[in-house]
């Protein structure tokens, strides 16, 4: 089968493009021949990937890469405006050359942006993508829930999002990440920036909190962040080296490895590569692992409201030390079947 897959597949590496990477890795596995068009503004690392620089440009590489395509897939958190205009425009084209149009909606603010979207233009660009799918995938319920909101056919599909960890990931030996084998916790702060509501969340998190000394801290900082992120981190109270590793953001391979090993990830909001609201919100998910596959069973969006880094640093300490249970809905090893019986349109 041939696919063509369109979304965010550049660093910053997070569930995003991480479940892109996953789902392009699992397709090849399965010998499937696969395209991949970077939506991102951040270019892709692979040379493989194609990436796309503006709207005309974008236009440009779909008509040369959507031809003789059996499937079309677009992956989106789904509430910028031009991301949501690329996806109109891909299920367009590719019905017109006869491919099966499917969507991705990544978990984020969907549930929120979808029902405040203007009745003139951004409502009919979602009702005729999703008219048009052949199917619309969400990752969680809130966005399934909300998304059904424009629903004009029975093709909405409920498949929890993973991210799929290869034993070359898995069982790799970074030097870096050694001592999280020892650790019974491990906690991601992802594309970390100096200043930012992540960082006073983090910095709080030292200050006001007494973490078990079996509790891992991974952070992977901003790029340009790194130098004076880590002067900041070991100057501050409750800083101890034995459980902080600090990784470059477009490190693929220990960004992996580390969730790999990960049970809560904290980071900024972003869509299709653009980071949002840095300065007040973050991103909170708890981690579920099955076999080499992760599933996100809970998450938070914390909003800061004036001086409530305590009360935010409360709430990620209980959703950390409530530990991840058993993921809810269908086994995420069977999300990646579920797919593919879509493509091959046998569900």
């Amino acid at each position: 089968m041939r696919v063509l897959l369109i979304g965010n597949f550049a660093p910053p590496y997070e569930e995003e493009n991480l479940y892109n990477l996953s789902l392009l890795q699992k397709l090849e596995d399965d010998g499937h021949e696969c395209a991949v068009i970077n939506i991102s503004d951040n270019a892709a690392n692979d040379k493989r990937f194609i990436n796309s620089k503006n709207y005309p440009d974008f236009i440009i590489k779909l008509l040369r890469h959507c031809l003789k395509k059996d499937v079309v897939h677009f992956s989106t958190k789904g509430y910028l405006r031009l991301g949501l205009l690329r996806l109109m425009t891909s299920i367009i084209i590719c019905k017109f050359l006869g491919a099966r149009p499917v969507i991705t909606l990544h978990t984020e603010m969907f549930s929120i942006a979808g029902q405040m979207r203007s009745p003139v233009g951004g409502r009919q660009t979602i009702y005729a993508s999703f008219s048009l799918a052949d199917r619309i995938i969400c990752g969680d319920k809130d966005t399934f829930d909300v998304a059904s909101m424009y629903m004009k056919k029975t093709n909405f599909e409920l498949i929890p999002a993973f991210i799929y960890i290869p034993e070359k990931y898995a069982n790799a030996e970074f030097p870096s990440l050694k001592k999280l084998e020892n650790m019974d916790k491990v906690i991601i702060f992802s594309d970390v920036e100096y200043p930012s509501f992540i960082f006073d969340i983090l910095i709080s998190l030292l200050a006001d909190f007494s973490l078990p000394s079996n509790t891992g801290i991974v952070i992977s900082a901003s790029k340009g962040s790194s130098a004076e992120l880590q002067r900041v981190i070991r100057t501050s109270k409750g800083y101890t080296g034995d459980n902080f590793i600090l990784i470059a953001p477009e490190d693929l391979s220990s960004t992996m490895s580390a969730y790999s090993m990960a049970d809560v990830i904290i980071r900024p909001m972003s869509c299709d590569g653009k980071k949002l609201f840095g300065s007040f919100a973050v991103y909170i998910k708890q981690v579920s692992h099955s076999g080499n596959y992760l599933y996100f069973p809970s998450g938070l969006l914390s909003v800061k409201d004036g001086d409530t880094t305590e009360l935010k640093t409360c709430i990620i300490n209980a959703l950390f030390c409530k530990g991840s249970g058993p993921a809810p809905g269908p086994d995420t090893d069977k999300s990646y079947i579920r797919i593919r019986n879509i493509y091959e349109g046998k569900s």
